[in-house]
């Protein structure tokens, strides 16, 4: 991985982590001393950012080196395992403040006249932290397509799933200065709801990532279509395209000519070998082997 772009992912990561921390700070001790069940989420779903935050940067030191003799392939799939923790991370924390909240809005229709309205101040909290949130989303979101990175793809998405979160706890605490205090609870349990679906849809992907899955079909399609368009190829005996991150790894058999010395079959080689890495960017390496072809 080119020097800059580590260096613009883990900018990305400190920057993350900076901010959560001065978040979830923010929103637990206004949450609990404001009596607001959604802000106290919405504090927990910060609190987790920060443990993701610390992770990534941790997994993503060894996942951004350059290959070496132990790894020759490079260290890109620490970064799929940091992406399948960063979805168990989300499903535990979704798992507890789902709970958490029903367990509260079981207890305030026992007894409605035990709660107590979250104050204004949880609710101006709300609205300070959806705007950062948002404008943390857009700079993850262009940090990872400027770096190509799925984890910072990964987190752009949590944070515009923490705006959302924020959103509905600004709508809770805003009903329930008219004394409409559920509403509080079921933001709470609305918020538990979005991590979980986030937690589910960055787990599925985290497994296509680690478990070498192939692409799509008109990807593989056009590699090989490109390949036996290609001259001195007379056919494409067997093609295997594997996802590698963001990347992909092909390996390719071709018929060649069966009178062609050996130094000739080895060119066309070569030649597919080149031109397939130099037309689909994508292609981290393409592996060319060369059987005789019999008309």
């Amino acid at each position: 991985m080119k020097a800059q772009k580590r260096k613009d992912i883990l900018k990305a990561i400190i920057i993350g982590l900076v901010v959560n921390i001065l978040l979830t700070i923010l929103k637990l001790t206004s949450g609990i001393m404001g009596h607001s069940a959604a802000l106290t989420s919405d504090g927990l779903n910060s609190f987790s950012d920060v443990f993701i935050s610390i992770m990534l940067l941790l997994v993503l030191r060894i996942a951004t080196k350059k290959p070496d003799h132990n790894h020759p392939y490079g260290h890109e799939k620490f970064e799929g395992i940091a992406y399948l923790l960063l979805g168990i991370i989300f499903l535990l924390t979704s798992v507890f403040i789902g709970y958490d909240s029903i367990q509260s809005m079981i207890a305030y229709l026992k007894d409605p006249q035990a709660a107590i309205t979250p104050s204004i101040v949880t609710l101006i909290i709300s609205v300070i932290a959806l705007i950062i949130k948002f404008f943390l989303y857009r700079y993850y979101l262009l940090s990872s397509r400027k770096t190509g990175s799925p984890t910072l793809k990964a987190d752009s998405k949590n944070h515009l799933l923490d705006a959302w979160a924020t959103l509905f706890s600004v709508i809770g605490i805003s009903l329930s200065q008219f004394n409409l205090i559920i509403f509080d609870y079921i933001a709470a349990i609305i918020i538990g709801l979005f991590i979980l679906r986030l937690a589910v849809q960055i787990l599925v992907e985290s497994v296509q990532y680690l478990v070498d899955q192939a692409p799509d079909d008109d990807q593989i399609i056009s590699i090989h279509d490109f390949i036996g368009s290609l001259k001195g190829v007379l056919n494409v005996d067997d093609l295997k395209v594997r996802k590698h991150m963001t990347q992909i790894y092909v390996d390719v058999e071709i018929g060649v000519d069966a009178t062609l010395t050996l130094e000739m079959a080895h060119e066309i080689a070569e030649k597919v070998h080149h031109l397939v890495e130099k037309e689909f960017p994508k292609v981290l390496h393409c592996m060319v082997h060369v059987n005789p072809h019999r008309s």
